[in-house]
C-alpha cells in the first residue's frame, strides 16, 4: 500500500482554504485537518502529527501563523511550508530566531508550487 502523504492546512481564509485542501487532494495527498487559527494548528499538529503542515504566516492578520510554525517544526518536529501574502522576507528572516519553514511560497500561488514544496518537506 502506497503511503499517502499526511498534511495539515492552516488557512484562515475559507475559500482559500478549501481551494489547497481540495486541490490537495486531488494530487493524492490526506489533509487530515484544517484549522483557521494558530492555537487550531499546533493542537492538531499535535494530535495528528501529520508528515508535513502547511501554514498561512498571517494567520489573524498577524505573525501569528509564523509562531505557530515554529512550535510545530521545533516542539513537534513536523516540517512546515509556509505561505504569505507580504512580507515574507522580513517575517521568516527575522531576528526572533531560525526560519521555521522548510518551504515557503508568497500569495497568490499555484497548487503546483505548493506541491514542489510540500514533496521536498516529506523526504526530510
Amino acid at each position: 500500500m502506497d503511503h499517502k502523504t499526511r498534511l495539515i492546512v492552516a488557512e484562515n481564509d475559507p475559500l482559500i482554504a478549501w481551494a489547497v485542501r481540495f486541490g490537495l487532494m486531488d494530487l493524492g495527498y490526506e489533509v487530515c485537518a484544517w484549522a483557521d487559527t494558530a492555537p487550531d494548528a499546533v493542537r492538531l499538529a499535535e494530535l495528528h502529527r501529520p508528515d508535513v503542515a502547511v501554514v498561512d504566516g498571517g494567520l489573524s492578520d498577524r505573525n501569528e501563523g509564523i509562531d505557530a510554525a515554529r512550535e510545530i517544526s521545533g516542539r513537534l518536529g513536523i516540517p512546515v511550508v509556509i505561505c504569505r501574502g507580504n512580507a515574507i522576507d522580513e517575517v521568516i528572516g527575522s531576528s526572533r530566531g531560525e526560519s521555521p519553514a522548510a518551504g515557503w511560497v508568497s500569495k497568490p500561488y499555484r497548487i503546483s508550487d505548493l506541491d514542489r514544496l510540500i514533496a521536498a518537506a516529506a523526504r526530510h
